[in-house]
């Protein structure tokens, strides 16, 4: 058997939480247009009969800036230490983003690093392969498979490359576990979401979600108490709304995404 864990590494939107739940089958990372919306790592499983492959979905790579970025940067160089194979993700629609915080990463790394061209739907397809090769120069690496997270394109080619890589060991998971987390902190999660999904500008990097309780009932609906905390006063009446309308908003689509 193989098993090992495989880190995914990008900028912010770069599709790396597209990416992992495509892998997984399930929605397990939160997902919004706005940068930078994964703050921790996540880690989700995929178990066959020969292999099991533990998936660590990171922050997006940037230059710290305060004090949560250095979180997140750490928490990305652990991740890539952690893990037996790093991904690293590229958007085909801005594969130069921020070009030396990429090559930074990849000249410190001691993983063996894949790449992927992440996107690919959205260019024209007769520029994917020249793309490909002027990328191959840039970063330095081998190759690049190009992949579009959305519609999976070229998934399971990726996937088999890979199980290919993977070191053999044992199986380190149960074999019907899929996550590590509680799911108090995906319930979490799914609300912070819907708060990034209606809050303008920055706010939503201000916020913290906490569940107080979460009841399980197996005749009704679970009952989820999640608190909503903001960095300053006068923040509140922007995440209530008028009338409480925006936080009755965040509450409907949250009550969706559970």
């Amino acid at each position: 058997m193989r098993s090992g864990y495989v880190a995914l590494i990008g900028r912010p939107n770069a599709g790396k939480s597209t990416l992992f739940n495509a892998f997984i089958g399930q929605r397990l990372s939160i997902v919004t247009a706005k940068p930078q919306t994964t703050r921790g790592r996540i880690l989700g499983i995929v178990t066959d009969n020969e292999n099991q492959i533990i998936f660590l979905d990171t922050p997006g790579l940037l230059q710290p800036s305060y004090k949560l970025h250095e979180s997140m940067e750490k928490q990305i160089e652990h991740a890539a230490r952690q893990a037996d194979l790093a991904l690293l993700i590229l958007d085909a629609t801005n594969p130069k983003d921020r070009l030396p915080i990429v090559q930074h990463f990849l000249a410190k790394n001691r993983t063996p690093v894949f790449a992927l061209l992440n996107k690919i739907d959205l260019i024209p397809e007769d520029r994917v392969d020249s793309l490909l090769s002027d990328l191959c120069k840039i970063y330095k690496i081998p190759e690049i498979i190009p992949l579009s997270a959305l519609t999976n394109k070229n998934l399971d080619t990726v996937f088999t490359q890979i199980k290919a890589k993977l070191p053999e060991g044992p199986q380190l998971y149960p074999e019907d576990m899929i996550a590590e987390q509680p799911e108090r902190f995906f319930a979490a999660e799914l609300i912070r979401e819907a708060a990034f999904e209606h809050l303008e500008d920055e706010l939503p990097y201000s916020i913290n979600i906490a569940i107080e309780d979460f009841v399980e009932r197996t005749d009704e609906k679970s009952y989820i108490l999640g608190i909503i905390y903001v960095e300053r006063e006068s923040q509140k009446g922007i995440v209530i709304g008028r009338k409480a309308s925006r936080l009755q908003a965040i509450g409907k689509q949250a009550r969706k995404s559970i």
